[in-house]
């Protein structure tokens, strides 16, 4: 069939969508909603403007958006996070980590939309994971994988599902696809992939690692209260963190390269490590580590007491509550700098440019030693911390530095909370690191007040938190709703917030700033009598560059002073023209949990599904899932589970328009004659190769890649009339042509913002676009064959779950098996393995290219001229060496 000019039109108009969108330069949303106007806009010859609205009606799309709804309520009570919290328990490996994270996610993403799962899943598995000691990034893309994986067992596990389901029963209204018709093949396909993830976990999934500069060089001090002290250094668990590790340590002034493993770690040591600088931080907090700046280094002979360390080093916290540094920079080397041949130490950072140097990243063929004795290279990468003397539009700095990036602020930390903890609250008998409260971002423990009066500082991590102990905590506005929602911990005004009077379902956070000629100026929070006032209870105070103290209602307030309020959800409105207030603002997600409608929330849920579950069991239908959702979310909104205003929020409008577009969109391509000649297209390949199978792997193969390029929902729905016509001439059932669109909708692993929730991991997880294509990939490669066997072998699925099944059991238990063998098996297997992780890991990859560039490089220049030098890349080298003649004189 010839397309004629209305084909041409709609061709060339979604291939211009395509790019656009593929480019991220215009939201789906947008860019589908204008698509579909456009295309309504010749008279009808392309779509009618009935059928193109009649996508924003479609069942399928009302169910998705109303299933907001149930998930918002049941979030809202705390339940989910309960469950998970006793679910995941303890674990000490990435691979039980894994497993004790993914499979639940994968179940509770089979019932509930996969986008709300990883959000209340998110602050969650932080938490855990440093409770856990695992590094959060090995668990963050493994839980967006998992809510995929999940999503696509049941019909109404993700909005990708649900579209299709209102678009097959819009086509066919004989077929009827239920609730577990996916399952036969959406089970088998996420164990499989479940277990591709734990086996390769090693050597794909990126460490605690950062979008910044690696494998840096950087000094800390172990503190006095530090729990390495009198510790071997095999014993400390320094070497197991990864992208951590001990290169040197100075003591009483001597340096020392070679560590020897049955070495004793006393206070005071320095200890020269390499790796990513929040790793670095995180291994810090957890064992008691200050960060040394270049300034804090000290000169040979020096030998260090306690009380001669500075306040920066003596605690984790200055007097900016916060971190040991204000702002951090970081900044490339110029080639034309001044400073290139010459050692840190050499050059006056504070005078010339108002800097501190911090770290300073590792290459140019140097060994390791002290940060001071480093001979700078041109495009060496620095990390600064910043003085107020810092100015960045100055010609010296220009001149010497580019690629400027502010990577890290230290003031940032705006409020400290004091939290009581509860009698049966699960952090007590454990330390502060234990309970998961240290290496959580933008949250900092400064101290502990004792039951009895006394007080533990930050810095003794030994303590065990008592019941009714008062943990005082400086953390910024986006971990206040975390703590906020904290099992077991109370906040020390919580008796002032509840005498206010407003419903736990109307109460949250507020930010609101002093006015300068305000009422508030001078006068004490009790003075003020602010909750008679106000209605309202100050939680916290902020305070630009000071330490306020800790006891809010003794504070006396000034002019620009931020208020931590919680009140009722109207107060900010009420409030905005009064004087006594600048900037009132919401804290977003800051309501505290429903913990009393907790059991109401999960039986409504659970309700629900039932309703589907006994529906498909008996091949009918007693209640349809759109008003089965619409229903129960109006049982949480009178029981109390969440308000009117949460319910409104948690609809994802742009979804909704993004999907409404696409039907319209896919409806045009069907009638324009495009979609006929895709389908003859992918027909072709199935009568070629042989067979229905075939037919539907190419279906699931091109809608996967549309997945990578669009959205998923956008993608199955442009795919589906495509489907739906190469399925009718290969006489493939509607079930079997729904489920391979269902599968590769779904498939969007590589690009982090082809799916949500492979957004929201990444910037949770500060991931880089490699670090999701490294994995996404070859999981992508390994998912396709996957589907490829189960769509080829669809009717043999029971032979193919109990494969799957005793396939999965084995990868589970493989650890265990293994730590059967000999030690000196097991040792030398993981000794190969890590040798095998780093060798295809890219970034050792490209050191080790490197090294052999610049090796043949230099063989090259001493074969032509042995008595010549190349300056810039033999400056560094030379700098460095006579610097160690130096300091071995």
């Amino acid at each position: 069939m010839a397309l004629g000019w209305p084909g041409w039109v709609c061709v060339f108009s979604v291939a211009t969508a395509f790019i656009l969108m593929a480019f991220d330069w215009v939201g789906p949303d947008l860019c589908f909603s204008i698509l579909l106007a456009w295309l309504t806009a010749f008279d009808g010859e392309i779509i009618s403007l009935s059928r193109a609205a009649a996508g924003y009606g479609n069942t399928g799309l009302l169910t998705v958006i109303f299933l907001y709804w149930v998930a918002e309520g049941v979030t809202q009570t705390g339940g989910l996070e309960q469950v998970m919290n006793y679910v995941l328990g303890r674990s000490r490996s990435v691979h039980w980590a894994l497993v004790r994270s993914m499979l639940p996610v994968m179940f509770l993403s089979a019932f509930l939309n996969n986008t709300p799962c990883v959000t209340f899943m998110i602050p969650i598995l932080m938490s855990w994971a440093r409770r856990c000691s695992v590094p959060p990034k090995k668990l963050l893309i493994p839980l967006s994988y998992a809510a995929v994986l999940g999503g696509t067992c049941t019909s109404i596990g993700t909005s990708t599902n649900l579209v299709i389901v209102g678009m097959q029963d819009n086509r066919y209204k004989d077929y009827k696809f239920g609730m577990f018709d996916i399952s036969p093949y959406g089970i088998p396909y996420a164990l499989w992939g479940f277990c591709f993830l734990l086996l390769v976990q090693r050597f794909l999934l990126p460490g605690n690692s950062s979008r910044y500069a690696k494998d840096l060089l950087l000094a800390v001090r172990v503190l006095p209260n530090s729990p390495l002290v009198k510790k071997k250094m095999q014993e400390s668990g320094l070497r197991k963190q990864q992208g951590f590790s001990v290169v040197a340590i100075s003591r009483g002034g001597g340096f020392d390269k070679h560590i020897d493993p049955e070495a004793v770690i006393e206070a005071n040591d320095i200890l020269y490590v390499a790796g990513e600088l929040d790793v670095v931080e995180f291994v810090g907090e957890e064992h008691g580590l200050g960060l040394v700046t270049q300034e804090m280094e000290r000169t040979e002979g020096d030998t260090p007491s306690a009380s001669s360390l500075s306040d920066a080093e003596a605690s984790a916290f200055t007097e900016n509550s916060a971190s040991p540094y204000k702002k951090l920079i970081q900044v490339h080397v110029a080639k034309t700098a001044d400073l290139v041949g010459r050692t840190v130490r050499e050059i006056q950072w504070q005078g010339r440019f108002g800097l501190i140097p911090i770290a300073i990243q590792r290459g140019n063929g140097r060994e390791d030693g002290r940060l001071s004795d480093v001979a700078l290279a041109a495009s060496d990468v620095l990390i600064f911390d910043t003085t107020p003397y810092f100015d960045e539009n100055r010609e010296e700095f220009k001149a010497n530095f580019d690629k400027v990036r502010y990577i890290k602020d230290g003031a940032a930390k705006e409020f400290i909370i004091g939290v009581k903890v509860k009698k049966q609250s699960e952090v007590v008998n454990k330390t502060v690191s234990a309970a998961g409260l240290r290496g959580i971002p933008g949250l900092f423990v400064l101290s502990v007040d004792k039951a009895d009066g006394s007080s533990v500082d930050s810095s003794d991590y030994l303590y065990k938190i008592q019941p009714d102990d008062t943990v005082w905590i400086a953390a910024d506005v986006a971990a206040v709703g975390f703590l906020s929602k904290f099992p077991g911990l109370e906040l020390v005004q919580q008796e002032q917030v509840d005498k206010t009077g407003t419903s736990i379902l109307y109460r949250h956070l507020v930010q609101a700033a002093v006015g300068h000629k305000g009422p508030l100026v001078g006068k004490t929070v009790r003075d003020c009598r602010f909750r008679s006032s106000y209605n309202a209870a100050v939680v916290a105070v902020h305070r630009e560059g000071v330490r306020v103290p800790l006891k809010v209602q003794d504070i006396v307030l000034q002019g620009g002073d931020v208020l931590l309020i919680s009140c009722h959800t109207k107060w900010p409105e009420e409030h905005r023209h009064d004087k006594a207030f600048v900037l009132v603002q919401a804290v977003p997600d800051s309501s505290p949990p429903k913990r009393s409608r907790m059991i109401i929330g999960v039986l409504l849920v659970v309700g629900m599904v039932l309703t589907q579950i006994v529906g498909g069991l008996k091949d009918r239908e007693y209640i349809n899932l759109w008003p089965a959702s619409v229903l129960t979310a109006a049982l949480m909104l009178i029981t109390g589970c969440m308000n009117g205003d949460q319910a409104r929020a948690a609809i994802m409008w742009d979804v909704y328009l993004t999907i409404a577009a696409a039907f319209g969109v896919s409806a045009a391509l069907e009638k324009t004659g495009v979609a006929q000649k895709v389908a003859n297209a992918i027909i072709s390949i199935g009568q070629s190769v042989g067979g229905t199978g075939p037919t539907l792997v190419a279906i699931y193969i091109a809608t996967a890649v549309m997945s990578e390029l669009l959205t998923n929902n956008a993608a199955g729905a442009i795919m589906y009339p495509i489907a739906a016509i190469s399925g009718e001439a290969m006489g493939i059932s509607p079930r079997d042509t729904s489920v391979a669109i269902m599968l590769g909708a779904s498939a969007g692993f590589i690009n982090p913002f082809s799916y949500q929730c492979n957004l929201m991991v990444y910037a949770a997880g500060n991931y880089s676009v490699r670090e999701f294509a490294i994995i996404g990939a070859p999981f992508q490669v390994w998912l396709m064959i996957v589907a490829s066997f189960i769509l080829i072998y669809r009717d043999s699925w029971q032979q193919v779950w109990i494969v799957s099944w005793c396939v999965t059991g084995a990868v589970i238990l493989l650890p265990a098996l293994f730590s059967l063998l000999p030690a000196r098996i097991t040792l030398a297997v993981e000794a190969w393995m890590d040798s095998v992780a780093d060798a295809i890991r890219p970034r050792s990859m490209m050191k080790r290219r490197r090294t052999m560039r610049r090796a043949n490089s230099q063989a090259g220049a001493l074969d032509g001229d042995r008595d010549s030098g190349s300056g810039d890349d033999r400056a560094p080298r030379v700098g460095f060496q006579m610097a160690e003649r130096s300091n071995r004189a």
